[in-house]
């Protein structure tokens, strides 16, 4: 409990050298044929990186210490002092420097806007585009493969020199052109042809009802950063202990050993493509009167391809015991030489969005302009948006994708969002007060006032407890990813009750609706099962022109921010606001963070202001 670790630099997390160019040359052709406006075009665009975060080197020197050891002082705080290693000193190596190299993004399209008739357009499109992969000059890459009971890929017998000693000892690395891979160990995605087709209908035969829609079939772009720095940098590093020297030489003249199991075994689908997202919507557009109008829109979304990481060393849940001190343990895993965390990114994930949309709109006349929004979204997939990682997040259940399906936590059920701006009908040039006394003008005539509100209710939560190891009563040699954000730790409890019950901010949701899941088995506590906080909230803007003559004018502006100082709430995914170690392990409820809505739970997550600011202002323009 007293033993201070960690005491290291920052390494490639500041000590970064980043170069980054882009050339590119496109053309674009368009030409009218009747009621058809066509256009079409292409493009190329050469991306040039270098990378100093590519070296993967977290910290070149590391000491901790734990109060024991021949020369300890049997307290790790006074062994620090003294100067004392007694646990060991650590450097991360690799072989390799900064990740450098390019890749070459190709793109056609055509599109046609078709003028049907006077009350009818209907819009035509395709594209096709190549998102290329990673070319490192130095060929210093690596991927990793399920193939044949494991192997690393290389592109030569010069990059297998430059693994790990532990990886190298393994014998099990492929040249990759020996065995169907290409060099750059992952294929392009060549199949991204991506076709739109809309139309805007005006009914009645006149412009005062119009009905929209559209479809279309989008590829986001892989990121190539995660895929270059994740071929580039896990299989590489390693690290090296010393013991048995004082602090100051422990470097220089302590006992130097390497751990055989201390390499990466991350790797990358080969054929890795870009998720496929289908993007339609409907939407019904009305005037009423001279001012206003209304829309009603339904959007959906079906998401495909997503990307998703499989850890293919992880156990299925069981009541076999897991000793992580025992060969015997480690022999039954499934990739054995390749140890825990043997994972790799593929397009296993699925999402679905479904969401309509009301709006009033009063276009500005008279000086009064509102509109008001609001939108019910419903969402579920397999792979949460937890914002941890460009290249995917890990299963909850690996085995059973499906069983885990739930809502994104960011998308929330409601929101409601209206603005305002008006003109007070005070003061001159005003209907009201026009020959008041200029004292009484500068004090409350012209002023104009804005405003915006919005409601939404809450996040879409997910519960977990830690404090368990991986082998008991689990036994699945890793620990599960409960809520898909490389937490690694976090378990699932079971649901037995209704959570979202008696809501305070004293104790959000009820806790005794969890325990603890049985040896062996899965935690059925779904994502985004737990309802968060709604909030809502008022910024207020007054302003007048204090001179307006000619081009020159001069505006006071006062700005109130949170007008009504009401606290926006927003527990974060995946922190101690969802833990559920206090009550599940130790039977208290009450540990005064889980489900407490305090104030590490108040953020401008949106941009608005936590708490009520007030701001003054001179504005000119000329």
């Amino acid at each position: 409990a007293n033993r201070p670790n960690n005491m290291t630099d920052a390494a490639r997390n500041v000590d970064r050298t980043l170069r980054q160019n882009s050339f590119s040359v496109s053309n674009s052709t368009t030409f009218v044929v009747g009621g058809h406006s066509i256009k079409a075009g292409g493009l190329w665009n050469r991306n040039i990186a270098r990378d100093g975060f590519g070296i993967g080197v977290n910290y070149r020197g590391l000491y901790a210490f734990d109060g024991t050891g021949a020369e300890s002082t049997l307290n790790a705080f006074s062994d620090f002092l003294m100067g004392i290693v007694s646990y060991r000193a650590r450097d991360h190596y690799t072989a390799r420097g900064p990740l450098e190299g390019h890749s070459d993004d190709f793109a056609l399209y055509a599109q046609d806007d078709w003028r049907v008739g006077k009350d009818l357009t209907v819009f035509l499109g395709l594209r096709y585009e190549i998102v290329g992969v990673w070319h490192e000059n130095s060929d210093i890459l690596a991927n990793w493969t399920i193939e044949d009971g494991g192997h690393h890929l290389v592109p030569n017998a010069e990059v297998a020199s430059k693994l790990p000693p532990g990886l190298q000892d393994l014998g099990r690395t492929w040249i990759a052109s020996e065995h169907g891979y290409p060099d750059p160990l992952i294929n392009p995605a060549k199949n991204n042809f991506s076709p739109r087709v809309g139309f805007a209908w005006r009914l009645g035969g006149d412009d005062r009802t119009v009905l929209r829609g559209g479809f279309g079939l989008f590829h986001p772009t892989v990121a190539i950063q995660g895929v270059r720095d994740l071929l580039g940098t896990n299989e590489f590093r390693y690290y090296q202990d010393y013991r048995n020297a004082p602090m100051q030489s422990i470097f220089s003249q302590g006992t130097a050993s390497v751990d055989a199991t201390a390499f990466g075994n991350q790797g990358v689908d080969p054929n890795l493509k870009s998720p496929d997202i289908y993007q339609y919507n409907l939407t019904l557009e009305r005037q009423l009167g001279d001012d206003l109008g209304v829309r009603v829109s339904y959007i959906g979304s079906t998401m495909r391809n997503l990307l998703a990481m499989t850890d293919y060393n992880r156990l299925y849940p069981s009541t076999e015991f897991f000793d992580p001190e025992d060969p015997a343990s480690y022999a039954r895993l499934p990739y054995a030489p390749y140890g825990t965390w043997a994972d790799i990114t593929e397009n296993k994930g699925e999402g679905q969005l479904h969401a309509l949309q009301l709006e009033l709109n009063r276009r500005w006349r008279s000086g009064l302009a509102f509109n008001v929004a609001y939108t019910y979204a419903d969402s579920d997939g397999t792979v949460p948006d937890s914002g941890g990682s460009s290249m995917g997040v890990y299963f909850y259940n690996q085995w059973d994708p499906a069983s885990d399906r739930g809502p994104d936590p960011n998308v929330v059920k409601h929101r409601l969002l209206a603005n305002a701006t008006w003109d007070l009908p005070v003061g001159r040039n005003r209907k009201y007060g026009s020959d008041m006394p200029g004292w009484a003008d500068a004090l409350f005539g012209g002023w104009t006032v804005s405003t915006i509100f919005q409601a939404r209710s809450g996040m879409n939560l997910t519960p977990y407890f830690t404090g368990y190891y991986s082998y008991n009563p689990w036994n699945t040699a890793i620990p599960l990813d409960t809520l898909g954000n490389w937490g690694g730790g976090p378990w699932r409890p079971n649901l037995v009750g209704n959570p979202n019950v008696g809501a305070s901010r004293d104790q959000w949701f009820d806790q005794t609706a969890y325990e603890i899941p049985g040896p062996g088995e899965f935690g059925n506590a779904g994502k985004g099962t737990l309802e968060g906080p709604g909030t809502w909230v008022v910024n207020f803007a007054f302003y007048k022109d204090i001179i307006a003559k000619d081009r020159f004018r001069l505006q006071l502006t006062a700005l109130l921010d949170n007008a009504f100082n009401h606290p926006q709430f927003f527990p974060r995914y995946g922190d101690d606001f969802t833990n559920m170690q206090s009550y599940l392990e130790d039977g208290d409820p009450a540990n005064g963070v889980t489900g407490v809505l305090g104030a590490g739970n108040i953020s401008n997550a949106e941009g608005f202001s936590s708490g009520r600011v007030f701001r003054i202002g001179i504005r000119a323009t000329f």
